[in-house]
């Protein structure tokens, strides 16, 4: 082991304390009080995706796609993946499972056929009519109603956050939720 690598006595490699001290640190009572806000956070959205799934037979990130077409009728697959903060080919893959369940359908303007409109069947419109909400989520409609100052600190705190991660996987951040 070299010298920076060399674990400081009484702690893991991490620099947070091991053993009976552990429990009266507050940095970490306070660290973990987080981690179990995360865990809430993130167990509640998989439980309104599974809640989704139940009531509608379509995934969290398809309904989501299904109500953003429902709101926007003849949009692109680049409008939808703009959308919903996703990248263009995920969006194009949600699209696809969708038309193969003949709940949304392609048109290509004769004018230009390089341009694909996005739109709801009947059976489509229906699903999101009837769906649980938020159909977005419950993150995202969340984060949307925080005040701006909120969501700007939030977003530079986890930023922070993400730098001290020691795993870092970027492509993340343009994956459904519901997917992760």
């Amino acid at each position: 082991m070299t010298a920076q690598a060399r674990k400081p006595h009484g702690k893991n490699i991490a620099g947070i304390k091991r053993g009976k001290a552990a429990a009266s640190d507050p940095q970490r009572e306070q660290a973990m009080a987080v981690l179990q806000q995360f865990r809430f956070v993130f167990k509640s959205a998989k439980k309104h995706f599974l809640w989704v799934e139940r009531e509608t037979g379509v995934s969290g990130s398809q309904l989501w796609a299904m109500a953003q077409i429902a709101d926007t009728p003849g949009m692109s697959v680049t409008e939808l993946a703009r959308a919903l903060a996703i990248h263009q080919s995920t969006a194009s893959n949600l699209i696809d499972k969708l038309v193969q369940r003949d709940l949304a359908r392609r048109e290509r303007k004769s004018d230009d056929q390089r341009i694909v409109r996005l739109y709801l069947t009947r059976q489509g419109q229906t699903i999101v009519a009837k769906a649980p909400q938020p159909v977005e989520g419950v993150l995202p409609d969340a984060l949307m109603r925080l005040p701006k100052t909120d969501l700007l600190k939030l977003d530079a705190l986890l930023k922070g956050l993400t730098q001290l991660m020691r795993v870092r996987d970027a492509s993340g951040r343009h994956t459904p939720l519901a997917d992760i």
